[in-house]
């Protein structure tokens, strides 16, 4: 099977088009954060309910966006916002790329930024506040990306009350072959911090990937493989120390021309199928996208007595 089939590197939570990072070259490993990114991004996302995306091309580097959920399992109401980048070349995006969004009815809000200030180097910024009468959470990264190594440090919520940060650093040993661990540091109060690591490994080649994690907290592998130029199968398997329990999963996906059907089932008997069609753009100017999601899933749980 031919190497143009391997997916694009999208690690971000970014929208997809500065998901990419043109600068970094095809030697560099990713992050640890990464590892296990191909054989995750197969497992649909379910909500119980309703949800609708609309954007608008307004030019080519601004977008307008609005979003209406109705759910269970996620904040509920209609946002409007945009994304702005500082141009576009070759049909990539130009950073500094800033997005945000507002939910009118609670002024709950989201911003975010990244920036290239030089072709190895990513400055990331997230600020969310649920409402006017919650505190603001928020996140940065910093992320070194040279020929064989990237390292990336994270920080949450930091202040001198409490907060939560890590290193991670990843290196390639070989064409195929990546090593590397992360530093977590946490702390609830000035005078107590607790640390913990994490060690890391991955296997790549174009059409398949075996990745791997270990910490004292639990153990994470996931396996990722390309069946066919249109179907894509992911395997998942996780243990945690604090509950003694596994989970395993497998996911696939099949794309089509104007769509594509994710589906999982896992150990504790969670079948899920999702089903999503994207229309065209009208234009090279004027980018109109309107999706249709359809997720049915069910549940089956074992009654233990």
């Amino acid at each position: 099977m031919k190497s143009e089939w391997c997916p694009p590197k999208l690690f971000s939570e970014f929208p997809p088009f500065f998901q990419l990072y043109p600068s970094a070259k095809d030697s560099n490993p990713g992050s640890v954060q990464q590892l296990h990114y191909l054989a995750g991004r197969l497992k649909p996302q379910f909500i119980d309910g309703l949800m609708m995306d609309y954007s608008h091309r307004l030019a080519p580097n601004k977008i307008l966006t609005t979003n209406w959920v109705l759910c269970h399992n996620q904040p509920v109401g209609f946002r409007f916002g945009g994304i702005y980048a500082s141009g576009i070349c070759d049909n990539v995006l130009e950073t500094p790329v800033i997005h945000a969004d507002i939910n009118p009815s609670t002024m709950s809000t989201n911003m975010g930024i990244v920036y290239f200030p030089v072709p190895w180097l990513r400055i990331e910024a997230d600020m969310q506040r649920a409402a006017d009468e919650l505190p603001l959470h928020t996140t940065a990264s910093a992320e070194y990306r040279g020929d064989l190594s990237t390292i990336t440090l994270n920080l949450y919520n930091v202040s001198t009350e409490f907060g939560r940060t890590t290193v991670s650093f990843l290196r390639a040993v070989s064409d195929h072959i990546a090593l590397g661990g992360e530093l977590l540091l946490e702390w609830a109060d000035p005078t107590s911090v607790m640390a913990d690591t994490a060690f890391a490994a991955r296997y790549m080649e174009p059409d398949f990937s075996m990745a791997a994690t270990a910490s004292r907290q639990g153990v994470d592998v996931s396996f990722w493989q390309r069946l066919h130029p249109k179907i894509q199968m992911s395997t998942m398997w996780a243990w945690q120390r604090k509950t003694q329990k596994s989970v395993g999963t497998v996911c696939y996906k099949w794309d089509f021309d104007d769509a594509y059907v994710k589906g999982m089932f896992d150990s504790n008997l969670c079948v899920g199928f999702m089903y999503a069609s994207i229309n065209k753009p009208y234009d090279n100017n004027v980018d109109e996208n309107l999706s249709l999601w359809l997720r049915l899933e069910a549940y089956h749980w074992n009654e233990v007595l």
